[in-house]
This record gives structure tokens, sequence and C-alpha cells, in this order.
């Protein structure tokens, strides 16, 4: 479930309370503008436990987005699309 950013900052007292209380089984805590999610906060001692598999994730996607970039260089007519508009 995700909670607007203002229930976020508001019940940010008690959810730290229920980090302490409950360490890294404590549920996270998703929020945005217009129930969007946007961001997370989650207890210490999860992110603690997640941050190699963190760090493995934002590798891959650099990974993934120098590929494209290089594909781009070594291609760019194929990375330009023409929209034809009918008439």
């Amino acid at each position: 479930m995700t909670i607007s950013t203002t229930e976020a900052r508001t019940s940010l007292s008690q959810t730290i309370a229920r980090f302490r209380a409950e360490g890294a089984y404590a549920n996270p805590v998703v929020f945005g503008d217009h129930r969007k999610p946007e961001g997370v906060v989650l207890p210490f001692e999860l992110y603690v436990q997640l941050e190699d598999q963190i760090d493995q994730v934002r590798f891959e996607l650099a990974t993934k987005v120098m590929s494209q970039i290089e594909e781009i260089i070594a291609n760019p007519s194929k990375a330009i699309k023409v929209k034809r508009h009918r008439n």
C-alpha cells in the first residue's frame, strides 16, 4: 500500500518506533504524491542485508544503459524513429 508523502512525514516517529521494535522484519513504508509509489523507507537493518543486492541491480542497470548507448553510437540511424502521420 502506498501512503501520501504527508502521511509518511507525519507518521515518521511511529515508523521509527516500529522499526526499532520489529527490526528487519518491519514492513517498509511506500509513499508518494497522489499515492503513486515514489519512495520507500525501510529499516536500516534490512537495508544492510540488501545492500549487496542493491549494488548488483545498480551495476546491471548501468551495464544495460551503457550497452544501449554503445548500440546507438554504433548504429545511430537505428536509434532515430520517425513517426509518420496519416493525413
